[in-house]
Formats: structure tokens, C-alpha cells, sequence
């Protein structure tokens, strides 16, 4: 490898991937009730189907999410600059979390004890499948020789290529883990009224539209594909992530094969950590 591969774990790749593709995962910590996770451990596979059914019927669960810290991003980059490596790390939207910030101090403390090696931190500007989309790409850039500076200049281009919108069914897990305000919370909660969220410039996530009636929200979904899509080879990927609506992901990736052929469409389910803000019944579309 050229340089050494690092994400988090909201990045939703398989650990099969992960392991095939040579990249390090640092895994955000999700607490339920006071019993903490991680978000992603290799070996173990989260019960997300049943977690999305806690989320939508136990009225008493308290989740919350620990960001990565600065002193796990030092461990785990050192041995690499060591050994006499780069380091890339591709990350989560600093707008709703701070594991990027957190990773940004690491990589300026560990560039003045190496100046020799380059030690790279990327804000991808999305998570989940935009995140995973954004990182496929440098590992094959990174697979073809490519340097840790090439590969995190073309990471910054495309992280503001993607577009990212969320159609969630309750503003109010957002709303109680500080990933909206509350002002945007309450414009969300109108009876009937679904909101649609989108990563802004910033990566933060702010109200984008609001829909009468569930159905013709995600068909907006489809719709704003439509508009904002650019084709081409490089743009076919997109992505669909859901919290417990299966059916209705692979309907919305139906449409967009039916109206673009040649798109590749994934469909999968939130990570643990992201699936605790967005709650229940949420479906997330990334697309260049």
C-alpha cells in the first residue's frame, strides 16, 4: 500500500471489505441505557433490525454517542508513521460530529514529531453510505499508486460532489442528540408533514423540505435525484440506507435503475451510531 487507510465506523462498509480493502476502522461508541457499544467491532454483527424496533416501541431507551478521541486516533496512526508510512483518514461529517476535529488535532500533533511523512485527515461532509461511497474511491486510487496527498485532494473534490438527503419519520431523536436545533425540530413536527433533511457545505444537517404524507416524500427523494444528479462512469454509485423500511429503500433504488440503467445502487441498513439520530423508519439517498 502506498499510504496507510484509515475511516470510522459510520462509514458502513462490511468487515469483509474493510479487511479486503486494507482499511482501519476506528469505531465510534454508542451507550443504550447506559450499556455501551461499539459501533463497529470485528467478529461481531449488531442486531440493527432489532434495535430499530426497540428505538420505535420502548418509550423509556436513552441512546447516546461517543465520537472518537484524539488519544485513539494517536495510537492508532503512530505505528504507521513508524514504520515509515503516510497516513489518510477519511471521516464523518464534522457538522455532527467531532471525531473529524478530534482527528485533526492528532494528525498536527503527529506531523511535527514525523515532518518526514504526511499525515492526512479528510472531512467527507456526509457519513454512511456517502462516507463509504467517498472512501471505495480512494482505495482505488490509493491501489493504483496514487500518494496519501493525491488521494485526499481528490476525497475534498468529491465530499462536495455528493449530495446527501435524509427523510426521517421523527426529528426528535436529531433533536435529542444535538444534531439539529430545537427550531428545526419543531418545524419538522407538524402532523402528517415529513421532513427531509439535507448535509449542507458544512456537513452539518439542516431542513431542506417538508412533505405531506410519507409516500410522496420519498417520492421527492426520487425527484431530487432526478434534478441534482450528474451522469457519467464516475457518478453511477449511489446509495440508500434505512432504519427498519427495507421495502421502501429497494422501491426508491427501483425508480432510479428505471430512469438511469446504468446506476449502481446499494441499499443498506444505518450503522448503529448514525441509526440512534436519525430513529426508526428514516431513508438516506447519497449520489454524486
Amino acid at each position: 500500500m502506498s499510504f496507510a487507510l484509515f475511516t470510522d465506523s459510520t462509514a458502513s462498509l462490511t468487515e469483509a471489505e474493510y479487511t479486503s480493502s486494507h482499511i482501519e476502522v476506528l469505531s465510534l461508541t454508542l451507550s443504550i441505557n447506559d450499556e455501551e457499544i461499539l459501533c463497529y467491532e470485528p467478529g461481531k454483527v449488531f442486531d440493527c433490525e432489532a434495535f430499530f424496533k426497540r428505538m420505535r416501541e420502548d418509550s423509556t431507551l436513552v441512546t447516546k454517542t461517543s465520537m472518537v478521541n484524539t488519544a485513539a486516533f494517536l495510537t492508532a496512526f503512530e505505528p504507521h508513521l513508524q514504520a515509515g508510512e503516510d497516513v489518510l483518514y477519511l471521516g464523518i461529517a464534522g457538522g455532527i460530529s467531532g471525531t473529524c476535529g478530534a482527528g485533526k488535532v492528532a494528525a498536527r500533533e503527529l506531523q511535527k514529531k514525523y515532518p518526514e511523512r504526511k499525515v492526512l485527515v479528510v472531512d467527507t461532509l456526509t457519513a454512511v453510505n456517502g462516507e463509504g461511497m467517498i472512501l471505495r474511491e480512494v482505495v482505488k486510487l490509493r491501489d493504483s499508486g496514487a500518494s496519501a496527498e493525491q488521494a485526499a485532494a481528490h476525497a475534498e473534490r468529491r465530499s462536495h460532489e455528493i449530495h446527501s438527503y435524509i427523510l426521517v419519520d421523527d426529528l426528535n431523536f436529531l433533536k435529542r442528540g444535538g444534531r439539529i436545533s430545537g427550531s428545526v425540530a419543531m418545524a419538522g413536527s407538524i402532523v402528517h408533514l415529513k421532513p427531509i433533511l439535507k448535509g449542507d457545505e458544512e456537513g452539518r444537517l439542516v431542513l431542506d423540505q417538508k412533505i405531506l404524507g410519507r409516500k410522496r416524500a420519498i417520492k421527492k427523494l426520487l425527484e431530487l435525484f432526478v434534478q441534482y444528479h450528474v451522469a457519467g462512469e464516475d457518478n453511477r454509485f449511489v446509495g440508500i440506507a434505512h432504519t427498519g423500511c427495507e421495502d421502501e429503500a429497494h422501491l426508491l433504488a427501483a425508480d432510479i435503475i428505471e430512469r438511469y440503467p446504468h446506476a449502481d445502487v446499494s441499499v443498506g441498513l444505518f450503522e448503529p451510531c448514525t441509526a440512534s439520530h436519525v430513529g426508526p423508519g428514516a431513508i438516506a439517498l447519497f449520489f454524486f
